[in-house]
């Protein structure tokens, strides 16, 4: 009797004092922890892969952006002259439409982005001192006149390269 009275004090001390079994008391199998980062590994994999083909695609979209060249270039410039002068304009349109994107101006930003696939180099000036006047247009059958005019460039050939000197 005795025996009985203090077998269940006891236990039921022990049932008390009992603490619920938490995720940090469980034991950590090896398995549990290599699951984890070859998961997350798995996941980055797969985001540099899709990162790549968006830089690719993005770059291949890059180089069909030249402006078409006219078929008629005053004093004869090289075809190489020709294609550096498209992509000075090509790069002075996409650095507008950055910077239009830093001032928030989401309206302008979308514009240019959509003017940088479709802006042709209407007419090339030459000024005779040296410097010749780019007309960048955008072709519209509903404008008045054709066209829209987007941007004029005055360019000229420094150390062997052409730079923009004006943009209007």
């Amino acid at each position: 009797m005795l025996w009985a009275g203090l077998v269940t004090p006891l236990s039921d001390m022990l049932i008390k004092r009992a603490e619920p079994v938490t995720d940090s008391m469980k034991p950590q199998t090896p398995n549990d922890e290599v699951t984890q980062p070859r998961a997350y590994r798995a996941g980055a994999r797969i985001v540099m892969i899709l990162l790549g083909i968006l830089l690719l695609a993005l770059f291949v979209c890059w180089c069909l952006l030249l402006p078409e060249r006219p078929s008629s270039m005053p004093g004869g410039l090289a075809q190489r002259d020709q294609k550096e002068i498209a992509a000075l304009c090509r790069h002075q349109t996409f650095h507008y439409a950055v910077n239009r994107l830093r001032r928030g101006e989401f309206g302008w930003f979308f514009r240019s982005t959509q003017v940088l696939f479709q802006q042709k180099i209407d007419r090339f000036i030459d000024d005779r001192d040296g410097t010749y006047r780019v007309y960048v247009v955008v072709y519209d059958k509903k404008a008045p006149d054709g066209f829209n005019p987007w941007m004029l460039h005055q360019v000229v050939k420094t150390n062997g390269h052409w730079m923009i000197l004006r943009s209007y």
